[in-house]
């Protein structure tokens, strides 16, 4: 398959680095000249037969196989015009020899009264479009009409967030406390030292479930 001049597609990587050799060290507007030139061929030299045409992306290449015979400028653009020519090849096959389904093929549409020349696929059709149900199930879709119809179709209905005096958003949480005569006690806090927590925890969950948690914590930090 080969691939008509100005009819482009993203270049592979062994032209990329074909090209890098005429643009390096250049700025992006020093070398559009300089590829447009490469994409018609003005630069190479026509005489070196190791500078080819990509059959699959279109652009020019430097060839490095020892024998001097390759068709793409990479493994990539091989794949993918490998890819291409098979989907062709089932595309023709497909037109040429087209596979009928069952349908066209037991069922005379073309005729004034169509009709089904096998009972068998005739019935299998029809099941897949008309199934039927038990009484159970026709009970259960009427429910759930009635259901649909009684709340106002399938759609939700619309929230509407009760508001207080303030105008702010009332919240539902409501906390009823116990009546009692006791006065509250007093607070009381504790401090503890760096390896009096150390034991604490120590001794609660074990040495190495400690070192454990410590390492996460330090990748958590990190991350």
């Amino acid at each position: 398959m080969k691939i008509k001049q100005g009819n482009y597609r993203n270049p592979g990587t062994g032209a990329v680095e074909y090209a890098r050799e005429f643009v390096e060290g250049k700025s992006m507007l020093e070398s559009l000249p300089t590829i447009t030139s490469l994409m018609k061929g003005e630069l190479h030299d026509v005489g070196n037969k190791r500078i080819k045409r990509c059959d699959y992306c279109g652009y020019h290449y430097n060839d490095q196989t020892r024998p001097n015979n390759s068709k793409t400028c990479s493994k990539e653009c091989k794949i993918a015009r490998d890819t291409l020519n098979r989907k062709m090849k089932q595309a023709d096959k497909a037109l040429l020899n087209p596979k009928k389904t069952k349908k066209q093929e037991y069922y005379l549409d073309w005729l004034e009264y169509p009709f089904w020349i096998n009972e068998y696929e005739m019935l299998k059709h029809t099941w897949k479009h008309e199934p039927s149900y038990g009484l159970s199930k026709v009970e259960q879709i009427a429910a759930a009409k009635q259901r649909t119809e009684r709340i106002g179709g399938r759609r939700k209905p619309k929230y509407c967030t009760p508001m207080d005096k303030r105008g702010e958003k009332a919240h539902r949480v409501r906390v009823k406390f116990a009546k009692s005569d006791r006065n509250p006690s007093e607070v009381k806090t504790y401090r503890m030292d760096p390896d009096e927590i150390t034991s604490y925890l120590v001794s609660k969950y074990g040495e190495k479930h400690l070192q454990s948690a410590r390492r996460k914590a330090i990748e958590h930090r990190r991350s």
